[in-house]
């Protein structure tokens, strides 16, 4: 390997910011401990065979739920969800813990109702267990699902606990039929503010999650396919220091409303 190798100096950047734009009126400065420059791919290991990185392990998975948690986040408040969802299953058809098999038949089954029914229904699900650590349900946002093909909760049916003060606070839920024919039950309510949903559905991407994942290929969420991302304005050193909003031994966020706010922070104006 004599020649091939490359030092972290080469590798990594620190100290460096990233501006993005998610919404006219969301900006988010992300500065990062360090940050592996463009053309660089990780490698891993240290370089000691037969020892176990149980820090470096744990590190990583940390890691990996910061970025999961900001792409979650950013998927949910660059497009203009309509519908928080909670889908289950009915046991009595399908086998609720084979997390796989319900993605792939929710998967089709939402393909093949778009057509049906000329809709464009997309879509941003997290998978969750049940407190009995085997049975999977998800969460989530949805848009493009017609009001006209749900059905609302009413006060006088026998219903959840949960569902009935929400009624009562004059909060409406609904079912969506369809789904219940195929799936199981399902409760849907309207976003009233997509900040504070992309604030919350973040909660579901827990270590729990990621340690409970059927074999390593499965995903933390699911997707429609050509949501809108934030679009990243500028990335290099600071002028002056944040306070931030969030922050972790990896990075600290500051959001910022206008562009011309934003801009002061990376000039000496």
């Amino acid at each position: 390997m004599n020649g091939l190798y490359v030092s972290g100096s080469d590798v990594y950047q620190r100290d460096i910011a990233t501006l993005k734009q998610y919404r006219e009126d969301y900006y988010r400065i992300t500065l990062h401990k360090q940050i592996r420059r463009a053309g660089y791919e990780a490698i891993d290991g240290d370089g000691t065979k037969g020892k176990k990185n149980t820090a470096g392990n744990e590190r990583k998975l940390a890691e990996s739920l910061s970025r999961t948690k900001s792409t979650i986040f950013e998927l949910a408040l660059c497009n203009p969800w309509e519908w928080f969802v909670t889908l289950t299953l009915n046991p009595e058809y399908h086998d609720r813990g084979n997390l796989k098999v319900y993605q792939k038949k929710l998967s089709e089954f939402l393909k093949n109702y778009n057509r049906l029914n000329k809709t464009a229904i997309r879509y941003l699900l997290i998978p969750e267990l049940h407190n009995d650590k085997i049975s999977w349900h998800m969460h989530g946002l949805m848009m493009g699902l017609p009001e006209e093909h749900l059905e609302a909760f009413s006060e006088k049916e026998r219903l959840p606990l949960q569902i009935l003060i929400e009624l009562k606070r004059g909060n409406q839920i609904y079912h969506w039929p369809a789904y219940e024919k195929a799936f199981g039950y399902i409760t849907i309510s309207k976003i009233r503010s997509g900040e504070a949903v992309s604030k919350y559905i973040t909660k579901y991407i827990t270590k729990e999650l990621n340690e409970t994942r059927i074999d390593l290929n499965d995903h933390l969420y699911y997707c429609s396919k050509g949501l809108k991302r934030a679009e990243k304005l500028y990335q290099g050193p600071l002028t002056r220091e944040i306070e931030a909003d969030y922050s972790n031994e990896y990075v600290q966020i500051k959001t910022i409303r206008t562009l011309e706010e934003a801009l002061t922070y990376f000039t000496d104006e």
